[in-house]
C-alpha cells in the first residue's frame, strides 16, 4: 500500500475513528493522542507489508490503543486521587509543632545556661572546638596548652553540658 493510499483510509475514518477512540476513553484529548499513534502504527505497518483489509486494520489500532489507554487511566485512578480530593490541607506540615519549638528553645537555654557555668578555659576549649571548628592542635596553640590538655577540656565540657540537659528530663 503506498503513502498516499494510507493517507486516504486514515482520512476516510478519522472522524469515525476519533469518535470510537472518545467513547472508549471518555476523553477528546486522550482519544486525540490515540489517533496520532495509531497512525504512526498503522503508517509502519501499511508501509511493510500488504493489508488485505485496512480499514478494520485501523479500527482495531484505534480500539486497542484507546483500551490500554483507559485501563493505565483506571490503575492512575486507583493509585492516586485525581484533584487530590481537598486533601492537601490534611497533609501534615514539615514544620516543628509548637510544643517541639518551645522544647528547643528551653534546652538550647539550659545549654547556655549549663556553659555559662564552666570554667572560663573548659569553655573556651568547648567553644573553639565545636562552634569554631578548630582542631585540637589549633585550641592547644591558641590557649598555650598541650593537646591532650584541650582533649580533656573538651571532653569535661560535652559531659558536663549533656548532664545538665538529663537533669531536666
Amino acid at each position: 500500500m503506498s503513502k498516499v493510499d494510507t493517507l486516504q483510509v486514515f482520512l476516510a475514518a478519522k472522524a469515525e475513528l476519533l469518535r470510537y477512540a472518545t467513547r472508549i476513553t471518555g476523553d477528546s484529548s486522550e482519544a486525540a493522542d490515540v489517533m496520532q499513534e495509531a497512525w504512526l502504527r498503522f503508517r509502519a505497518v501499511a508501509g511493510a507489508r500488504q493489508l488485505e483489509e485496512p480499514h478494520g486494520y485501523l479500527v482495531r489500532i484505534v480500539g486497542n490503543l484507546a483500551l490500554d489507554r483507559q485501563r493505565q487511566q483506571g490503575r492512575a485512578n486507583r493509585l492516586f486521587i485525581p484533584d487530590g480530593g481537598g486533601l492537601a490541607g490534611f497533609v501534615p506540615s514539615d514544620e516543628p509543632s509548637q510544643q517541639a519549638v518551645l522544647e528547643a528553645k528551653d534546652e538550647l537555654e539550659r545549654l547556655r545556661l549549663a556553659m555559662e557555668r564552666l570554667p572560663a578555659r573548659t569553655r573556651r576549649a568547648f567553644e573553639m572546638h565545636r562552634f569554631d571548628g578548630m582542631k585540637l592542635i589549633e585550641i592547644a596553640v591558641e590557649l598555650g596548652i598541650s593537646k591532650s590538655v584541650a582533649s580533656e577540656l573538651v571532653i569535661d565540657a560535652v559531659e558536663f553540658c549533656k548532664k545538665a540537659l538529663k537533669r531536666r528530663h
